[in-house]
């Protein structure tokens, strides 16, 4: 008797080990580092937001900024994604620049992964998947992790009650998560929360490097209807994102503009805007996942884009005509190529406004290919 209860004692014990093993593979997995593809021959140096905040020197949002100078003078642009983990789309243009872009006039500034903390873990109770992977022609694989909107509270802890910060946003009750909103707090605390120092380090970066405009990346759900594929931009952008915006409308790629809220406080477009000389822009693709009312969380919701649900509201006419829920849905690589057309519109429109500040861009990939091909197409091989 005594030695059947040790047997059942050891195989509990032995399914719990188990457990834990093949739950920890998953969390050590979800802490390592996306492999980048880094042999561009265009970049010409790499920052660290360190150097514009010693604060996050040694912490896990002590990130790359990817230099493209000419070596021709003129403006500066900043284009950045990976804000919000989960909104993929503004992370894969910015390794569409990372990999492809070529600067003829100016300098490029491409930030791929501003929070990365945020990659290190998913939302719980959310059955998210926690990565993306690409089969390329040549047999190779690229695989990108996928976070949540929010810096990891094992990086940034305990959330605090009530925060008043620089932003003006007051982060209290159901807002306590904020606090780890890299979008909710610019221009940031030097000597803040952790995503208060990212935060003031991109705003110290716009700043010390003289940056001329900024595109932010995010992606929305399809119910947030003034949101989706539409331009924001600070009132001090609104020639530069209207021109833009016209550009890719008459190359068939339908968007909007929508202006920033004078009490947005904290989004970049209001922080930054209104405590740099940058012209700030933020663009939202539509993504179902990043809505309310979307099928399982899987590789395939945010790679394919296809949902029944938002298709089915948008056919019963609850979100108007602003766009379109098709059959094929929205995937990834026409919201990369959504961000990427208005990145290179905003360069080209900031190079016909302000002639004395060129900044051209050249030897990123067609849109309507990568729409057709997809993103497999597009990536590079790590070899």
């Amino acid at each position: 008797m005594k030695n059947n209860q040790l047997i059942r004692n050891v195989a509990v014990l032995l399914v719990a080990a188990l457990i834990c093993v093949v739950a920890g593979s998953a969390f050590w997995e979800q802490q390592q580092p996306d492999v980048l593809y880094t042999g561009n021959p265009n970049i010409t140096g790499v920052l660290k937001l360190s150097d514009y905040n010693a604060n996050l020197k040694g912490t896990i949002n002590d990130v790359d900024i990817y230099v493209f100078d000419s070596g021709v003078p003129g403006g500066k642009a900043f284009i950045y994604g990976g804000t919000h983990t989960n909104e993929v789309g503004s992370m894969l243009n910015a390794v569409t620049y990372l990999e492809n872009a070529k600067c003829e006039a100016g300098t490029i500034y491409v930030m791929v992964h501003a929070n990365n903390s945020g990659y290190t873990h998913t939302q719980p109770l959310r059955g998210q998947i926690g990565k993306m992977t690409f089969d390329l022609p040549d047999g190779t694989v690229r695989e990108f992790h996928v976070g949540t909107r929010l810096t990891n509270p094992i990086h940034q802890w305990p959330d605090p009650n009530y925060r008043f910060n620089p932003s003006g946003r007051e982060l209290k009750h159901d807002e306590l998560a904020e606090i780890r909103n890299l979008n909710r707090n610019h221009p940031g605390v030097q000597d803040g929360y952790l995503t208060e120092q990212t935060c003031w380090a991109i705003y110290n970066f716009i700043n010390t490097e003289g940056i001329d405009f900024i595109l932010d990346g995010h992606e929305a759900g399809a119910e947030s209807t003034t949101l989706v594929n539409t331009l924001v931009v600070h009132e001090n952008a609104v020639p530069l994102g209207s021109t833009a915006v016209m550009n890719c409308v008459i190359n068939n790629l339908p968007m909007r503009l929508e202006f920033s809220g004078q009490t947005s406080y904290g989004l970049s477009h209001r922080g930054l805007g209104d405590n740099t000389n940058a012209l700030c822009t933020l663009f939202e693709s539509c993504n179902p996942v990043m809505g309310g009312y979307h099928e399982k969380i899987d590789e395939a919701l945010f790679k394919d884009g296809i949902s029944g649900n938002y298709r089915a509201m948008w056919e019963a006419g609850l979100f108007g005509n602003n766009y379109e829920i098709p059959e094929e849905g929205w995937p990834i690589e026409k919201r990369t190529a959504y961000h990427m057309s208005i990145s290179k519109e905003l360069i080209n429109a900031f190079d016909t406004l302000y002639p004395d500040k060129p900044i051209k861009v050249s030897g990123l990939p067609d849109a309507n290919e990568m729409i057709e091909k997809g993103l497999e197409y597009t990536l590079k091989s790590l070899g």
